[in-house]
């Protein structure tokens, strides 16, 4: 009789662990982006600073899909920035989400640019190459996912979203339900400043329930850990790697189908293909 008892609570432990970890039931919608390399915040480097429009036209013109970064100025515009704040890109002081875009147009980047609105963005790349669009969390994470898909709608390029955050996530569920949606993973401590303690249970992807996403990102030194493993070979969900940072690794995402977001190398055969 106890046996049974076990038998039947880890049955039904199993089944609410999948239930959780489990991605969206529409398979197969981000099946065609398997294998699409993109640019981690363009193809930044040499005279060009990372997300900037001078960094994607590189990765436009190599045929590289491109991965960005978008969060919310103070007076609610659109900008392209990876960091919270100014500190390791600019030398400055102020977080983005405190400053008009008027501010930071006034802040020169590294290579003499200025901090694109993502407007800005949309129109230079115009549908050359497919766009992997990360929102950051902030203090309005509604409003910038209600403007970030209000954009992409009105934008006739190829693009998905994704975001570490599940709520974000969980708006384009509910609000914008034809977008790709992608949940990035990683090492619990990836989360802590957004999450707090719910860094863990996001860590093995146990909120998906949430946001159902049609793809996950993971951090590819995370390879070896059960949540994309799982993702892999339970789900066949479709899955990114971010950050690829040698041409071996580049090679065994691709030949798992996977999308590497790739960083201080350019992809030799890719290349090559694209010739």
């Amino acid at each position: 009789h106890a046996l049974r008892i076990s038998k039947a609570s880890l049955e039904l432990s199993g089944g609410v662990i999948l239930f959780l970890i489990a991605p969206s039931p529409s398979r197969g919608r981000a099946d065609g982006w398997r294998g699409t390399p993109f640019a981690h915040r363009g193809l930044h480097g040499r005279g060009a600073a990372e997300n900037t429009l001078a960094a994607f036209e590189r990765a436009a013109d190599a045929g590289f899909g491109i991965e960005l970064d978008v969060q919310f100025t103070k007076d609610g515009k659109i900008v392209v920035f990876h960091d919270d704040d100014l500190k390791r890109i600019c030398g400055a002081e102020g977080r983005i989400e405190d400053m008009t875009l008027a501010e930071l147009k006034d802040i020169p980047l590294p290579d003499g640019g200025r901090i694109p609105g993502f407007d800005e963005v949309l129109a230079h790349v115009n549908g050359r190459v497919p766009l992997l669009v990360e929102l950051k969390a902030g203090r309005r994470n509604a409003a910038l996912c209600a403007g970030t898909a209000e954009m992409l709608r009105n934008y006739s390029g190829k693009y998905i979203v994704e975001s570490f955050h599940p709520l974000i996530l969980r708006w384009f569920r509910k609000n914008a339900p034809e977008m790709i949606r992608g949940q990035l993973v990683g090492p619990a401590a990836c989360y802590l400043a957004t999450l707090g303690r719910g860094a863990a249970w996001l860590s093995v992807l146990a909120l998906n329930f949430l946001a159902r996403p049609d793809f996950v990102a993971y951090e590819v030194s995370c390879d070896h850990f059960a949540a994309p493993r799982v993702q892999r070979s339970l789900f066949h969900t479709p899955l990114a790697a971010w950050t690829v940072r040698d041409e071996k690794t580049c090679d065994s995402c691709l030949s798992r189908g996977e999308m590497p977001i790739f960083e201080g190398f350019v992809p030799e055969k890719h290349t090559e293909e694209k010739a």
